[in-house]
């Protein structure tokens, strides 16, 4: 819990004296039941029609699929058109609750694990990881760990698609961003600061909700992501076994280069022969 006298980076080096705790809760645990109209069905067209163009344009074939990452459970339901077994896979059970209503006439099994500790029932032809999840691995060992974990839940010649922020074109500069956000009776203050020295950003959201007694409860959400170099991603796939087929902007889907913030990759498993198992990035 937040004392009741705070200086809050949200509201400047102000002193600010409220009657109101603020309590400080874990990533997604509050905000995953405002996430879609705050930005995930934003997103959504984006990254759904990412997914179908590269669909096509590798012949990427599934009867079984995985979403890590799987949030809300949107992206589901458009692989839930293609495939009769499906996974969602979350770290949060707020994000996996909302998921679950969302999906619930889909026959969708969801599992809460840890994306560097994956452990699907079965291998699977498609694994997804969409709206740069990977980025909250904030450590390169524990992304390789979460790239090998994936690479061994997909089936020979299953395919691994995924976007990821790169940082290109920030990594010079810090700078901070105020956004504001209000739904019916909240209201957000979100405090981004982009690090590109660091290769890292920070969110730092304070949410307040006014109950119908007129009380008011404010929680704050911190969100921590490490950016990673285009070409280091891809030395990692190939390190790892999956042959990496296409690259392009997220955002407009043509070529990406080193230059490109937000990427959107296809990489395919190879067969087990091919594996370096011990390596250094």
């Amino acid at each position: 819990m937040l004392g009741s006298l705070n200086v809050n980076p949200l509201l400047g080096n102000r002193v600010v004296t409220t009657a109101t705790v603020i309590t400080e809760v874990s990533p997604y645990q509050a905000f995953a039941r405002f996430y879609d109209r705050a930005m995930g069905d934003a997103a959504a067209p984006l990254i759904e029609r990412n997914f179908e163009l590269s669909r096509l344009r590798y012949g990427i074939r599934f009867g079984s699929a995985a979403d890590v990452g799987c949030g809300t459970g949107r992206f589901l339901t458009c692989l839930s058109r293609y495939c009769d077994v499906l996974y969602g896979v979350d770290m949060s059970a707020e994000m996996l609750a909302q998921a679950q209503r969302r999906v619930r006439y889909r026959t969708v099994r969801f599992l809460q694990q840890d994306l560097q500790d994956l452990h699907l029932p079965q291998r699977v032809d498609l694994i997804t990881c969409t709206f740069d999840t990977l980025n909250y691995l904030t450590t390169p060992t524990g992304l390789r760990r979460a790239i090998q974990r994936i690479r061994d839940n997909l089936c020979e010649g299953g395919h691994f698609v995924f976007d990821v922020i790169t940082g290109a074109g920030e990594r010079k500069r810090r700078r901070t961003i105020q956004q504001r956000f209000r739904l019916s009776n909240t209201h957000a203050n979100w405090l981004i600061t982009m690090d590109g020295p660091r290769s890292a950003s920070r969110v730092e959201m304070l949410w307040s909700y006014t109950r119908g007694d007129g009380r008011t409860l404010q929680w704050l959400e911190i969100h921590l992501q490490k950016w990673y170099r285009l070409t280091w991603i891809c030395n990692v796939l190939r390190r790892c076994g999956l042959f990496v087929c296409g690259i392009h902007n997220a955002s407009s889907y043509v070529p990406a280069s080193e230059q490109t913030f937000w990427v959107h990759l296809v990489a395919r498993r190879e067969p087990i022969t091919t594996i370096e198992r011990t390596f250094t990035v």
